[in-house]
């Protein structure tokens, strides 16, 4: 008798849950008069419509999918938000959702996303749709889609780049927009496997003169100076002549303008190159004036980028060595990996290799011929040879007598400091950036499978350039220019071909 009496309970909950999903025609108007106040103007009245039918749930999702097709960008976005609210009840709007991932309005494609990713792995089939995605060209259309296919399948982010489609976006993308930002030349290195894959010039080094770009064609390599620097740097701590936590005070006393005289003996080599020491940029006038210098915070309590940090742990460096940044360098260095045309002063030798600078109207700047040496901008070289050091960063450790240890190679890119006060550069695919950090001598963004290690470039004589690699993939970037609208050119190229 008891079971005879469960099982009538069951058949009658049973039951009474499928009368309560039924729609009545009273029901049926209600959500249908709430859709159509996705046609008003006010986004108040499109909220509260929203918000009621998210209160009606299931029942609603087969009205919505068909205002999701409606011709109306305002309608489909307002459905993509109450389909959102209400999934993951509703499964058969994911196929509709899949076709809205193609919708030409960005807040759309956002929204479909972000509700396939509340089934989970019942919207499996949308995978391939949305790693499309992460390639769109709306950053938060891609944050939406890493968001989903982290809850859907996490495996799926990590999707390999076609290497060919790379190199056929830069051999189309580059004149395009060379000509549209009036940049004369442009040198790009590709590397792949630790390994220069792809290398190509574009493009003129001298407007004037009409001389084209060549692979042995020298640019103002600009801030990517000072990772480089930094390597330079951390050869003298591995050798036990500096030590990165030693105050600089110690071993070059400097005089500041600051408001507590202690700031001076506090600032080490550590700061410097992860940009924390309080010193500006640069000072008033020129550092090679000797001008006043300040500090302007208590050094290592927070980040503020500084070439003048740069240039005074340059002068610690040649103290210790007892010889020019230049002549160290070379020694240390260049010569040792064979760097031909890699320098950090102008001479003779390179005059006819160096690239012209050219303004925004892409007329030639007047030539600047950099007779001493500045860690934080002055450096010559190809983007070959400049992708030859970042791959000795890639390479294990201690396989020659210039190359830094495993463990010194983990402090170049341990993060030093979380930088807030600069965005993450704008990548697509897998290397879609989240936060930003500060290493030795280089910026570092944390991204959706790992880090991505990168420096750029800005000189006053008209040169741009930018550098990024992936240590997990032995995969990197060099793109140099020579004019003032460069920097618009690798940011567009790389928010297309940046997930190398």
């Amino acid at each position: 008798m008891k079971q005879i009496i469960l099982i009538l309970f069951s058949i009658f909950i049973l039951t009474s849950n499928l009368f309560s999903q039924e729609i009545t025609s009273s029901d049926e108007k209600r959500i249908q008069s709430l859709i159509e106040k996705f046609s008003d103007k006010d986004q108040f009245v499109n909220g509260e419509a929203i918000s009621e039918l998210a209160k009606i749930g299931e029942p609603a999702v087969e009205y919505l999918i068909k205002s999701l097709q409606d011709e109306d960008d305002n309608v489909r976005w307002c459905s993509t938000i109450a389909l959102e609210k209400i999934s993951p009840n509703g499964k058969q709007v994911i196929p509709f959702l899949i076709k809205a991932l193609q919708d030409k309005n960005s807040n759309v494609r956002w929204c479909s996303a972000l509700a396939l990713g509340n089934y989970h792995t019942d919207a499996t089939s949308s995978i391939s749709e949305l790693q499309k995605l992460l390639f769109d060209e709306d950053y938060d259309v891609r944050w939406s889609a890493y968001i989903s296919l982290s809850k859907i399948d996490k495996k799926s982010l990590n999707i390999s780049p076609d290497f060919s489609s790379t190199i056929k976006n830069i051999e189309t993308l580059t004149p395009q927009l060379m000509n549209e930002l009036k940049v004369p030349g442009v040198s790009i290195c590709l590397i792949q496997d630790k390994e220069i894959a792809f290398s190509k010039c574009f493009g003129v080094s001298d407007a004037s003169l009409k001389t084209n770009v060549s692979d042995k064609t020298m640019f103002e390599a600009c801030s990517m100076s000072k990772p480089v620097f930094a390597y330079l740097v951390l050869i003298l701590v591995e050798e036990g002549k500096l030590e990165l936590d030693k105050p600089l005070y110690n071993y070059l006393p400097e005089k500041f303008i600051c408001e507590d005289e202690d700031y001076p003996k506090q600032i080490t080599a550590r700061m410097i190159l992860s940009h924390t020491s309080g010193l500006p940029n640069w000072r008033k006038g020129s550092e090679e004036n000797e001008s006043p210098l300040p500090i302007y915070f208590k050094p290592g309590t927070k980040f503020n980028y500084s070439g003048e940090g740069i240039y005074y742990l340059q002068r610690v460096v040649e103290n210790i060595v007892n010889e020019s940044l230049e002549s160290y360098a070379k020694r240390k260095l260049f010569d040792k990996l064979g760097l031909e045309s890699t320098s950090f002063v102008w001479t003779e030798k390179f005059d006819q290799q160096i690239a012209i600078g050219h303004n925004a109207a892409g007329n030639c700047n007047e030539r600047k011929k950099y007779l001493h040496s500045n860690a934080a901008y002055t450096l010559y070289t190809t983007s070959n040879e400049y992708a030859k050091l970042i791959i000795e960063i890639m390479r294990p450790g201690d396989q020659n007598d210039y190359s830094l240890s495993n463990s010194m190679l983990k402090e170049l890119l341990t993060h030093q400091v979380r930088v807030d006060t600069r965005e993450v550069i704008d990548r697509p695919g897998r290397n879609l950036g989240l936060q930003g950090f500060r290493g030795l001598g280089w910026a570092i963004d944390s991204t959706i499978t790992g880090y991505v290690v990168y420096h750029s470039g800005s000189n006053q004589t008209g040169f741009r350039c930018y550098s990024q690699f992936s240590p997990k993939d032995g995969s990197g970037i060099v793109i140099m220019t020579n004019g003032e609208n460069g920097s618009e050119l690798w940011q567009k190229l790389i928010k297309v071909i940046g997930d190398l």
